[in-house]
């Protein structure tokens, strides 16, 4: 499904908020998706840019503002059926097909783009739908979201987390002198917004963007470096990571607060390729859409896993903790054990948790506050709160940060984290905790 045409989408189920008059990327914009945060995606027809000319580009935000707007923008009815897709499509990939691009190459350099300036704290303007795609030594194509700021007309500093695979991959470049060639899609096609979410490492996510749509992913080749992007994305940059060449980034609004100032990778852009009437994607930090787009995709790896120990009912990455490091998960309770081995294998699917509720299946996860209740009615603390500690958490997660002072300056100093894993179901008489029922209700 191509950006534009999920916009559609939305505009004719009435998901889509169209922005006539003129709005500033300095704050403007992200202040309108600010106030429309969780309901609607907006489309801005007249972005203006720092230096308040009128952009070439619209600019387009919210397109997972919630899990309906994701799910409409797919052709989906449901949530349920989205992740269904991204279940099937991890066991069955669909392979890619070659085809020639809608985009063409321009004159237009990184300071042409509608770059959003979000918040007060932020160094500079940020990209923040860039989805960076290359392909390793083996020929299976990467695909995820690096957040970016613009340090010159052709570079850009882009955040690698340390020990996920594109910073491995640059790593493994840098020890052989070697640049590495990617292209930054913007204004992706749905799937691949997805697919490029799916934090596994060890599948082609190209192949994967088509087994959720359930067409190959058509791909085409930038004309200056040896890099893929979608053939129907809005915005291609093309262009090297440099080896050995870092600048500073941050600090950047994360969905659990303040992300610190890192020396980072730095890339360069050879070219830059847009569509007819292109469309700027952006993401709203520390935003509705941010927690979705990371925390949705991590369902269906955690249903997955925990299916090999339990009937799952249902999984719900939690608001409470940023659709990132909590989540609570029904099932069909037949054994006592079952709860905490589930909370265990939630965990080895994704190791960012730091809080796994397990609810019986009369328990919506979908609905916080009635998981909060469940927590509060069934967990008895003695005992069905299971504390793991010094496990390895989100790099997200502060929470162990702790100021000290040594000589009478002030230093900062990470404790061990850990986890927890609360056993919500029903364990004493079953008939105390039934839900009133009323046949006309």
């Amino acid at each position: 499904m191509e950006f534009r045409c999920a916009l559609e989408r939305l505009r004719n189920e009435g998901l889509l908020e169209v922005v006539d008059s003129p709005a500033s990327v300095k704050y403007e914009i992200a202040a309108y998706l600010k106030r429309l945060d969780g309901h609607k995606a907006v489309l801005f027809e007249k972005p203006l840019l720092m230096d308040s000319r009128s952009s070439p580009f619209r600019v387009a935000g919210g397109i997972a503002t919630s899990k309906d707007t994701l799910s409409v923008s797919l052709g989906l009815d449901k949530v349920r059926e989205l992740r269904n897709r991204i279940k099937k499509a991890l066991k069955n990939p669909i392979k890619w097909r070659e085809s020639e691009p809608k985009w063409i190459k321009t004159n237009m350099t990184i300071q042409d783009l509608p770059v959003l300036k979000h918040y007060v704290g932020e160094p500079g303007p940020y990209l923040t739908s860039s989805i960076v795609i290359f392909r390793d030594d083996s020929g299976v194509f990467s695909s995820s979201y690096h957040r970016m700021m613009p340090i010159s007309d052709k570079r850009l500093v882009l955040r690698a987390v340390e020990g996920r695979k594109l910073n491995r991959t640059i790593e493994n470049y840098e020890r052989r002198k070697r640049e590495l060639p990617v292209a930054v899609s913007i204004g992706s096609p749905v799937e691949v917004i997805i697919a490029s979410a799916v934090p596994a490492e060890n599948i082609d996510k190209i192949q994967l963007a088509g087994g959720i749509s359930g067409y190959p992913v058509e791909m085409s080749r930038c004309e200056d470096v040896n890099a893929w992007a979608p053939s129907s994305s809005e915005i291609v940059l093309c262009g090297r990571i440099l080896p050995e060449v870092r600048a500073p980034e941050g600090p950047f609004y994360e969905i659990l607060g303040k992300d610190i100032r890192r020396m980072q990778p730095v890339l360069e852009i050879d070219s830059v390729y847009v569509r007819e009437d292109p469309i700027y994607q952006a993401i709203l930090p520390a935003s509705r859409e941010h927690e979705i787009l990371m925390g949705l995709p991590v369902e269906p790896l955690i249903e997955d896993r925990v299916s090999e120990v339990v009937d799952v009912v249902d999984v719900s990455m939690t608001p409470g903790g940023a659709g990132w490091i909590e989540v609570a998960i029904s099932i069909k309770k037949t054994e006592h054990d079952q709860p905490t081995l589930a909370g265990l294998m939630a965990i080895s699917a994704h190791k960012s948790l730091k809080r796994v509720i397990i609810v019986d299946d009369d328990v919506d996860v979908s609905d916080y506050i009635e998981v909060l209740r469940a927590v509060l009615q069934r967990a008895h603390i003695p005992d069905d709160y299971k504390i793991l500690s010094g496990i390895k958490g989100s790099s997200l997660d502060h929470s162990n940060l702790r100021e000290i002072y040594l000589d009478g300056e002030s230093h900062m100093i990470r404790l061990p984290q850990g986890k927890m894993i609360i056993d919500a179901t029903k364990k004493g008489p079953k008939e105390l905790m039934e839900k009133p029922k009323n046949p006309y209700i």
